[in-house]
């Protein structure tokens, strides 16, 4: 399918979401939820010429689980989500994004101001509150993207929840490959490129693939007392992943 094409279907499909995520998603159980929200970010994916390979399995406990992982595109999000839906914490910014914004919005993504002391401390209660009721959450430690090459330290401020409410962490790894004949992936979603301005690189970009890497899960307090020794043994876990062959 060529790019005009590509595009078009891409803005059908990005309705689809819309209309689903406003008429359809309010009354649907947990379930039907999350298989309607799976099969519309494989279909994204798919637009985007972006195949998904995975190394590792879901675990067959109930959880609720707290996903991390490294950041490198906004694609993450969708990647994960076409594995296995969570309810993310992103930075406030993203709620302004056209169309992705309302659609993280209405989806329960929890939106924090990097910024604000009072609202981590908030977050921090939603996220209990979050995996209280049931349901999966994702964070990205490292609070930016990277250029997937290396994972950038994990920051503390958010993972005193996890100890208090000892909850059980599911460490993940995303690494993009490079197309060949490329120097470089297009997915890295850094310095002051927007959002616009990524999609844009993507779509015109070769088809390119993502591996995502499930490690077990771990309760927050095998791996550390503190939230600044989590931090540490989080990345170390993350960074074994990303680094599989």
């Amino acid at each position: 399918m060529n790019l005009p094409l590509r595009i078009l279907g891409l803005l059908g499909h990005i309705l689809r979401g819309v209309l689903t995520t406003a008429l359809i998603l309010p009354w649907c159980s947990r379930a039907r939820r999350h298989h309607l929200i799976r099969q519309w970010s494989r279909t994204l994916l798919q637009y985007l010429r972006l195949t998904v390979q995975i190394r590792g399995t879901w675990p067959d406990g109930p959880g609720p689980y707290l996903l991390t992982s490294n950041h490198i595109s906004w694609a993450d999000i969708f990647v994960i989500h076409s594995v296995h839906p969570v309810r993310f914490i992103s930075k406030s910014e993203v709620r302004h994004w056209p169309i992705f914004g309302w659609l993280a919005a209405r989806t329960g993504t929890l939106f924090l101001s990097l910024t604000s002391r009072r609202q981590t401390l908030e977050i921090g209660k939603a996220m209990i509150q979050v995996l209280q009721a049931g349901d999966d959450l994702g964070l990205f430690p490292e609070s930016t993207t990277s250029d997937g090459t290396t994972i950038l330290p994990f920051k503390t401020s958010l993972l005193q929840s996890p100890l208090d409410y000892q909850a059980t962490l599911l460490p993940v790894a995303l690494r993009y490959s490079v197309p060949q004949g490329h120097s470089e992936s297009a997915y890295p979603f850094i310095g002051e490129m927007t959002f616009m301005e990524s999609l844009v690189r993507v779509l015109k970009s070769p088809p390119s693939q993502v591996t995502l890497f499930l490690g077990p899960p771990h309760k927050a307090v095998e791996l550390g007392t503190d939230r600044r020794q989590l931090a540490v043994q989080l990345h170390a876990l993350t960074q074994r992943l990303h680094e599989s062959v």
